[in-house]
């Protein structure tokens, strides 16, 4: 007879597949120092991230905030790779609190309501601020959609390689430049200015090489 879930048994199945989006909620696990703002991950308009409900990946249109993976993974930082079990289960964020892997509606229910951004987290007098409203005017996300259909089509991409890479240098750019003005690790470039769009590019089949003029963008389909 088939053994039916009816409580988490903190497999840490879910966990593996991606930390969770923040909530309004959730703000007092930051302010209480449960998690930093070095344990964040800022996911920018525009970016593609996979729906909760439906499974697909889409372009979100609105920002949200998740727990930074490990490893170069999404695999949540907040699980014990050793024991596979939660090191914030008694205040884990709202979202793992209602996620059911045997019935995840009420999880679903909650997907992209009441969302915290970066802007619910800084403080207006954070010398940050001014950079990252610049970058947000400076460097909004391209049309991720649009981006792929046109590198799938060969006569259109040179000419789209060449404005990705004017945009790739720009981000790149204006985060240099906050990182040396301001000290940032990477963990907190990560919050204050999200992934860099060369890495957002990269599952579009765009890689960034490093030469001596500077950087290059190639293609492959493979």
């Amino acid at each position: 007879m088939e053994n039916v879930k009816t409580e988490c048994d903190k497999c840490g199945t879910c966990c593996e597949k991606g930390g969770p989006a923040l909530h309004i909620e959730d703000r007092e696990l930051l302010a209480s120092g449960i998690i930093g703002l070095g344990d964040l991950v800022t996911i920018r308009r525009g970016e593609m991230v996979v729906q909760l409900d439906s499974g697909r990946p889409e372009t979100t249109e609105v920002e949200l905030i998740k727990l930074q993976g490990r490893d170069q993974q999404w695999c949540c930082r907040f699980l014990d790779p050793a024991t596979r079990t939660c090191t914030i289960y008694e205040q884990r964020p709202q979202v793992c609190r209602l996620m059911k892997c045997w019935d995840p509606e009420e999880a679903r229910q909650l997907a992209g309501k009441k969302l915290l951004s970066r802007f619910d987290l800084i403080p207006e007098n954070d010398p940050l601020l001014p950079l990252i409203r610049l970058h947000d005017q400076q460097c909004a996300l391209p049309d991720m959609v649009e981006i792929a259909a046109q590198l799938g089509q060969e006569g259109q991409r040179n000419r789209i390689l060449a404005e990705l890479k004017g945009m790739v240098e720009k981000d790149l750019l204006l985060r240099t430049f906050a990182i040396d003005q301001h000290q940032l690790s990477l963990p907190l470039e990560l919050f204050y200015f999200g992934r860099p769009l060369f890495q957002l590019l990269q599952p579009l089949g765009v890689r960034v090489m490093e030469t001596a003029d500077g950087i290059t963008l190639q293609y492959s389909d493979e």
